[in-house]
Protein backbone atom coordinates (compact mmCIF):
# COMPACT_ATOMS: atom_id res chain seq x y z
CA UNK A 1 0.00 0.00 0.00
CA UNK A 2 1.14 3.66 -0.70
CA UNK A 3 0.48 6.67 -2.42
CA UNK A 4 1.38 6.64 -6.10
CA UNK A 5 4.93 6.33 -7.25
CA UNK A 6 6.19 5.52 -3.83
CA UNK A 7 7.49 2.16 -4.88
CA UNK A 8 5.03 -0.20 -4.63
CA UNK A 9 5.16 -2.37 -7.58
CA UNK A 10 8.95 -2.34 -7.68
CA UNK A 11 8.93 -3.95 -4.05
CA UNK A 12 6.30 -6.88 -5.09
CA UNK A 13 7.68 -7.37 -8.76
CA UNK A 14 11.46 -6.31 -8.10
CA UNK A 15 13.11 -6.22 -12.22
CA UNK A 16 11.73 -7.95 -14.46
CA UNK A 17 13.06 -8.80 -18.00
CA UNK A 18 16.71 -10.33 -16.87
CA UNK A 19 17.43 -13.18 -18.67
CA UNK A 20 16.70 -16.13 -17.00
CA UNK A 21 19.29 -18.52 -15.29
CA UNK A 22 18.07 -22.26 -15.17
CA UNK A 23 21.13 -22.85 -13.44
CA UNK A 24 21.40 -23.76 -9.76
CA UNK A 25 22.84 -20.01 -9.03
CA UNK A 26 19.93 -19.09 -11.10
CA UNK A 27 17.33 -19.82 -7.83
CA UNK A 28 19.77 -17.57 -5.16
CA UNK A 29 18.03 -14.46 -4.25
CA UNK A 30 19.57 -11.67 -6.29
CA UNK A 31 19.38 -7.89 -5.08
CA UNK A 32 16.69 -6.70 -7.58
CA UNK A 33 14.57 -9.92 -6.74
CA UNK A 34 11.34 -8.87 -5.51
CA UNK A 35 8.98 -10.32 -2.80
CA UNK A 36 7.39 -12.79 -5.19
CA UNK A 37 10.46 -14.05 -6.30
CA UNK A 38 12.35 -13.74 -2.93
CA UNK A 39 9.03 -15.50 -1.79
CA UNK A 40 9.12 -18.25 -4.71
CA UNK A 41 12.72 -19.09 -4.23
CA UNK A 42 12.34 -19.73 -0.82
CA UNK A 43 9.32 -21.94 -1.18
CA UNK A 44 11.03 -24.15 -3.64
CA UNK A 45 13.86 -24.69 -1.84
CA UNK A 46 12.04 -25.77 1.38
CA UNK A 47 10.10 -28.01 -1.05
CA UNK A 48 13.48 -29.48 -2.09
CA UNK A 49 14.41 -29.62 1.19
CA UNK A 50 17.41 -27.38 1.39
CA UNK A 51 18.25 -24.49 3.57
CA UNK A 52 17.94 -25.86 6.08
CA UNK A 53 14.80 -25.66 8.82
CA UNK A 54 14.63 -21.55 8.80
CA UNK A 55 14.61 -19.60 11.77
CA UNK A 56 11.06 -21.15 12.53
CA UNK A 57 12.31 -24.18 13.50
CA UNK A 58 10.68 -26.36 11.00
CA UNK A 59 11.57 -29.00 9.01
CA UNK A 60 12.69 -28.56 5.58
CA UNK A 61 10.17 -29.62 3.04
CA UNK A 62 11.67 -32.44 1.86
CA UNK A 63 12.13 -34.02 5.65
CA UNK A 64 8.74 -35.64 5.51
CA UNK A 65 8.61 -37.41 2.42
CA UNK A 66 5.48 -35.24 1.10
CA UNK A 67 5.04 -34.45 -2.84
CA UNK A 68 4.22 -30.67 -3.67
CA UNK A 69 1.83 -29.53 -6.57
CA UNK A 70 2.57 -25.76 -7.53
CA UNK A 71 0.58 -23.74 -9.25
CA UNK A 72 0.18 -19.43 -9.91
CA UNK A 73 -2.16 -17.46 -11.20
CA UNK A 74 -2.73 -13.46 -11.87
CA UNK A 75 -5.17 -11.10 -12.14
CA UNK A 76 -6.00 -7.42 -11.67
CA UNK A 77 -8.82 -5.51 -11.14
CA UNK A 78 -9.78 -2.26 -12.51
CA UNK A 79 -12.44 -0.06 -13.62
CA UNK A 80 -13.27 -0.28 -17.52
CA UNK A 81 -14.55 2.72 -19.05
CA UNK A 82 -18.53 2.93 -18.63
CA UNK A 83 -18.73 0.32 -16.26
CA UNK A 84 -20.58 0.76 -13.20
CA UNK A 85 -18.78 -1.47 -10.87
CA UNK A 86 -15.26 -3.15 -10.79
CA UNK A 87 -13.71 -5.61 -13.80
CA UNK A 88 -10.83 -8.69 -12.86
CA UNK A 89 -9.13 -9.56 -15.95
CA UNK A 90 -7.25 -12.65 -15.94
CA UNK A 91 -3.92 -11.63 -17.06
CA UNK A 92 -2.38 -14.82 -18.48
CA UNK A 93 -5.68 -14.98 -20.37
CA UNK A 94 -6.97 -11.56 -21.43
CA UNK A 95 -9.30 -13.14 -23.64
CA UNK A 96 -11.39 -14.56 -21.36
CA UNK A 97 -12.89 -10.70 -20.43
CA UNK A 98 -14.03 -9.94 -17.39
CA UNK A 99 -14.39 -12.59 -14.71
CA UNK A 100 -16.79 -12.99 -11.92
CA UNK A 101 -16.68 -13.32 -8.21
CA UNK A 102 -18.17 -16.40 -6.79
CA UNK A 103 -18.72 -17.31 -3.46
CA UNK A 104 -19.68 -20.91 -1.61
CA UNK A 105 -19.18 -21.79 1.72
CA UNK A 106 -15.65 -24.33 1.41
CA UNK A 107 -13.74 -21.93 -0.86
CA UNK A 108 -15.16 -18.40 0.59
CA UNK A 109 -15.26 -15.76 -2.36
CA UNK A 110 -12.81 -16.55 -5.52
CA UNK A 111 -12.88 -15.83 -8.92
CA UNK A 112 -14.33 -18.46 -11.30
CA UNK A 113 -12.77 -19.18 -14.50
CA UNK A 114 -9.28 -18.01 -13.36
CA UNK A 115 -6.30 -19.55 -15.17
CA UNK A 116 -3.57 -21.86 -13.45
CA UNK A 117 -0.27 -22.30 -14.65
CA UNK A 118 1.75 -25.02 -13.03
CA UNK A 119 5.12 -24.37 -11.40
CA UNK A 120 7.96 -26.83 -11.13
CA UNK A 121 10.64 -24.04 -10.03
CA UNK A 122 11.15 -19.74 -9.45
CA UNK A 123 12.00 -19.50 -13.05
CA UNK A 124 8.03 -20.92 -13.76
CA UNK A 125 6.96 -18.04 -11.40
CA UNK A 126 9.37 -15.50 -13.16
CA UNK A 127 7.62 -16.63 -16.34
CA UNK A 128 3.99 -15.97 -14.86
CA UNK A 129 5.30 -12.89 -14.04
CA UNK A 130 6.22 -11.20 -16.84
CA UNK A 131 3.54 -12.49 -18.94
CA UNK A 132 1.23 -10.77 -16.40
CA UNK A 133 2.73 -7.69 -16.25
CA UNK A 134 2.95 -7.05 -20.29
CA UNK A 135 -0.78 -6.92 -20.00
CA UNK A 136 -1.50 -5.01 -16.86
CA UNK A 137 -3.16 -1.62 -17.45
CA UNK A 138 -0.61 1.03 -16.67
CA UNK A 139 -1.06 5.01 -17.60
CA UNK A 140 1.38 8.09 -17.15
CA UNK A 141 -0.06 10.92 -14.45
CA UNK A 142 1.65 14.40 -13.24
CA UNK A 143 3.19 12.20 -10.53
CA UNK A 144 3.92 8.82 -12.00
CA UNK A 145 5.15 7.91 -15.65
CA UNK A 146 4.07 4.11 -15.02
CA UNK A 147 1.18 4.50 -12.76
CA UNK A 148 -0.35 0.89 -12.65
CA UNK A 149 -4.39 1.30 -12.88
CA UNK A 150 -5.15 -1.31 -10.91
CA UNK A 151 -4.65 -3.59 -8.34
CA UNK A 152 -2.62 -7.15 -9.50
CA UNK A 153 -3.40 -10.28 -7.30
CA UNK A 154 -0.69 -12.88 -7.84
CA UNK A 155 -1.61 -16.14 -6.18
CA UNK A 156 0.83 -18.98 -5.79
CA UNK A 157 -1.15 -22.34 -4.55
CA UNK A 158 0.49 -25.51 -2.86
CA UNK A 159 -1.14 -28.67 -2.29
CA UNK A 160 0.97 -30.72 -1.08
CA UNK A 161 0.31 -35.19 0.16
CA UNK A 162 2.17 -37.22 2.27
CA UNK A 163 1.86 -40.29 4.61
CA UNK A 164 0.14 -40.62 7.90
CA UNK A 165 1.75 -40.29 11.42
CA UNK A 166 0.91 -42.85 14.04
CA UNK A 167 -0.91 -40.39 15.94
CA UNK A 168 -3.08 -39.15 12.39
CA UNK A 169 -3.50 -42.63 11.95
CA UNK A 170 -5.45 -43.28 15.75
CA UNK A 171 -7.60 -40.33 14.84
CA UNK A 172 -9.25 -42.39 11.76
CA UNK A 173 -6.74 -41.84 8.77
CA UNK A 174 -6.41 -44.77 8.01
CA UNK A 175 -3.74 -45.46 5.26
CA UNK A 176 -4.88 -42.56 3.30
CA UNK A 177 -2.63 -40.10 2.33
CA UNK A 178 -2.56 -36.66 4.57
CA UNK A 179 -3.72 -33.73 1.85
CA UNK A 180 -3.13 -30.17 2.75
CA UNK A 181 -4.28 -27.44 0.74
CA UNK A 182 -2.28 -23.71 1.17
CA UNK A 183 -2.03 -20.30 -0.55
CA UNK A 184 0.29 -17.41 -0.74
CA UNK A 185 -1.03 -14.39 -2.14
CA UNK A 186 0.61 -11.31 -3.20
CA UNK A 187 -1.36 -8.24 -3.91
CA UNK A 188 0.07 -4.87 -5.23
CA UNK A 189 -2.19 -2.09 -4.48
CA UNK A 190 -2.78 0.62 -7.44
CA UNK A 191 -1.30 4.21 -5.63
CA UNK A 192 -3.36 6.50 -3.98
CA UNK A 193 -3.44 9.88 -5.64
CA UNK A 194 -5.20 13.27 -5.28
CA UNK A 195 -6.49 15.03 -9.07
CA UNK A 196 -5.52 18.50 -8.34
CA UNK A 197 -1.64 17.01 -8.25
CA UNK A 198 -1.93 14.33 -11.04
CA UNK A 199 -4.18 16.24 -13.13
CA UNK A 200 -5.56 13.04 -14.58
CA UNK A 201 -8.63 13.98 -17.32
CA UNK A 202 -11.05 12.50 -18.88
CA UNK A 203 -10.73 8.26 -18.55
CA UNK A 204 -7.61 8.81 -16.12
CA UNK A 205 -9.75 10.64 -14.29
CA UNK A 206 -12.47 8.53 -13.86
CA UNK A 207 -9.32 5.67 -12.78
CA UNK A 208 -8.10 7.87 -10.47
CA UNK A 209 -11.64 8.02 -8.62
CA UNK A 210 -12.27 4.58 -9.28
CA UNK A 211 -9.13 3.65 -7.55
CA UNK A 212 -9.71 5.82 -4.49
CA UNK A 213 -12.92 4.37 -3.66
CA UNK A 214 -12.00 1.11 -3.89
CA UNK A 215 -9.21 1.98 -1.33
CA UNK A 216 -11.59 4.01 0.59
CA UNK A 217 -13.78 0.70 1.06
CA UNK A 218 -10.91 -1.37 2.08
CA UNK A 219 -10.00 1.56 4.71
CA UNK A 220 -13.49 0.92 5.63
CA UNK A 221 -13.11 -3.00 6.69
CA UNK A 222 -9.63 -2.25 7.89
CA UNK A 223 -11.30 0.32 10.60
CA UNK A 224 -13.75 -1.69 11.09
CA UNK A 225 -11.84 -5.16 11.98
CA UNK A 226 -9.30 -2.92 13.76
CA UNK A 227 -11.78 -1.54 16.62
CA UNK A 228 -12.52 -5.13 17.42
CA UNK A 229 -16.22 -4.38 17.56
CA UNK A 230 -16.88 -8.08 15.63
CA UNK A 231 -20.83 -7.56 16.35
CA UNK A 232 -20.66 -5.05 13.79
CA UNK A 233 -21.28 -5.50 10.07
CA UNK A 234 -17.98 -5.77 7.87
CA UNK A 235 -18.67 -4.16 4.49
CA UNK A 236 -16.73 -6.78 2.20
CA UNK A 237 -19.47 -7.25 -0.23
CA UNK A 238 -18.76 -3.89 -0.95
CA UNK A 239 -16.11 -4.40 -3.44
CA UNK A 240 -14.12 -7.16 -5.39
CA UNK A 241 -11.05 -6.20 -3.99
CA UNK A 242 -12.36 -6.30 -0.21
CA UNK A 243 -14.08 -9.66 -1.29
CA UNK A 244 -11.18 -11.06 -2.42
CA UNK A 245 -9.24 -10.07 0.71
CA UNK A 246 -11.31 -11.41 3.45
CA UNK A 247 -9.30 -14.35 3.96
CA UNK A 248 -6.43 -11.58 4.33
CA UNK A 249 -8.00 -9.19 6.84
CA UNK A 250 -9.75 -11.07 9.81
CA UNK A 251 -9.89 -13.93 8.01
CA UNK A 252 -7.92 -17.70 8.45
CA UNK A 253 -4.26 -16.72 6.83
CA UNK A 254 -1.01 -14.48 8.03
CA UNK A 255 -1.37 -11.18 6.49
CA UNK A 256 2.21 -8.91 5.87
CA UNK A 257 1.30 -4.92 4.66
CA UNK A 258 4.05 -3.52 3.53
CA UNK A 259 3.12 0.17 3.36
CA UNK A 260 5.55 2.44 0.76
CA UNK A 261 6.28 6.13 1.52
CA UNK A 262 7.95 8.83 -0.61
CA UNK A 263 11.10 10.48 0.70
CA UNK A 264 10.13 13.61 -0.93
CA UNK A 265 9.12 16.72 1.65
CA UNK A 266 6.03 17.85 -0.78
CA UNK A 267 4.20 14.40 -0.13
CA UNK A 268 4.43 14.40 3.89
CA UNK A 269 0.99 14.49 4.38
CA UNK A 270 0.26 11.09 2.06
CA UNK A 271 2.97 9.67 3.81
CA UNK A 272 1.72 9.97 6.75
CA UNK A 273 -1.86 9.01 5.87
CA UNK A 274 -0.34 5.65 4.21
CA UNK A 275 1.66 5.23 7.83
CA UNK A 276 -1.92 5.52 9.53
CA UNK A 277 -3.62 3.86 7.08
CA UNK A 278 -1.05 0.55 8.39
CA UNK A 279 -0.95 0.76 11.79
CA UNK A 280 -4.75 0.12 11.86
CA UNK A 281 -3.96 -2.88 10.23
CA UNK A 282 -1.82 -3.91 12.36
CA UNK A 283 -4.81 -4.38 15.55
CA UNK A 284 -6.31 -6.80 12.96
CA UNK A 285 -6.15 -10.04 14.94
CA UNK A 286 -6.35 -12.83 12.10
CA UNK A 287 -6.51 -16.90 13.32
CA UNK A 288 -4.33 -18.92 10.90
CA UNK A 289 -5.78 -22.49 10.59
CA UNK A 290 -4.25 -25.07 8.34
CA UNK A 291 -6.22 -26.26 5.66
CA UNK A 292 -6.75 -30.11 5.13
CA UNK A 293 -8.99 -32.17 2.63
CA UNK A 294 -12.90 -31.56 3.73
CA UNK A 295 -13.50 -35.18 4.46
CA UNK A 296 -9.75 -35.57 6.79
CA UNK A 297 -11.19 -32.16 7.99
CA UNK A 298 -14.29 -33.43 9.24
CA UNK A 299 -12.53 -37.19 10.89
CA UNK A 300 -10.31 -35.05 12.91
CA UNK A 301 -12.84 -32.23 14.08
CA UNK A 302 -14.93 -35.26 15.53
CA UNK A 303 -11.84 -37.51 16.63
CA UNK A 304 -10.77 -34.63 18.65
CA UNK A 305 -14.23 -33.70 20.02
CA UNK A 306 -14.30 -37.21 21.18
CA UNK A 307 -11.37 -37.06 22.78
CA UNK A 308 -11.66 -33.97 24.73
CA UNK A 309 -15.04 -35.06 26.05
CA UNK A 310 -13.31 -38.56 27.35
CA UNK A 311 -11.02 -36.09 29.34
CA UNK A 312 -13.74 -34.31 30.72
CA UNK A 313 -15.53 -37.58 31.74
CA UNK A 314 -12.05 -38.67 33.30
CA UNK A 315 -11.85 -35.38 35.72
CA UNK A 316 -15.69 -36.06 36.50
CA UNK A 317 -14.95 -39.41 37.61
CA UNK A 318 -11.83 -38.22 39.58
CA UNK A 319 -13.66 -35.71 41.42
CA UNK A 320 -17.10 -37.26 41.88
CA UNK A 321 -16.39 -41.06 41.78
CA UNK A 322 -18.41 -43.50 39.14
CA UNK A 323 -21.41 -43.43 37.93
CA UNK A 324 -24.06 -45.65 38.42
CA UNK A 325 -25.70 -47.77 35.70
CA UNK A 326 -28.49 -45.22 35.76
CA UNK A 327 -25.99 -42.38 35.56
CA UNK A 328 -25.98 -41.25 38.44
CA UNK A 329 -22.49 -40.77 40.70
CA UNK A 330 -22.06 -42.82 43.83
CA UNK A 331 -20.65 -39.98 46.20
CA UNK A 332 -20.76 -41.54 49.54
CA UNK A 333 -20.58 -38.34 51.03
CA UNK A 334 -21.23 -38.33 54.82
CA UNK A 335 -23.46 -35.60 56.12
CA UNK A 336 -23.18 -33.39 59.19
CA UNK A 337 -25.31 -35.82 61.49
CA UNK A 338 -22.98 -38.71 60.07
CA UNK A 339 -25.73 -40.70 57.86
CA UNK A 340 -25.27 -41.12 55.12
CA UNK A 341 -25.93 -39.06 52.40
CA UNK A 342 -28.16 -40.26 49.13
CA UNK A 343 -27.68 -38.64 45.70
CA UNK A 344 -31.30 -38.37 44.59
CA UNK A 345 -32.62 -40.94 43.01
CA UNK A 346 -31.05 -43.56 44.62
CA UNK A 347 -34.27 -43.70 47.55
CA UNK A 348 -33.96 -43.68 51.33
CA UNK A 349 -30.67 -44.83 52.75
CA UNK A 350 -31.68 -48.05 54.78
Amino acid sequence: YGQTGSGKTHTILGRLGQASDSSKAGEDVKRDDGLVMRSAKRLFRRIAGGGGGGEDGEAPGGADNASYAVSASFMEIYNAPGAVNECICDLLNPEAGNLQVRHSQKRGFFVSDLKEVPCVSASDVRTVLEIGVQNRRVGATQMNRDSSRSHALLTLRIDSERAPTEEEEGFGVGGSPVRRYGKICFVDLAGSERLKESLSEGNARKETQAINKSLFTLGKVISQLASGKNERHVPYRDSKLTQLLQESFGGGALCLMVTCISPAATYAEESMNSLNYAQKAMNIRNRPIVRLDEQQQLVFDLKHENAQMRRELELYRARFGALSPRGTALLGVTDVLGRSACPAGLGAPA
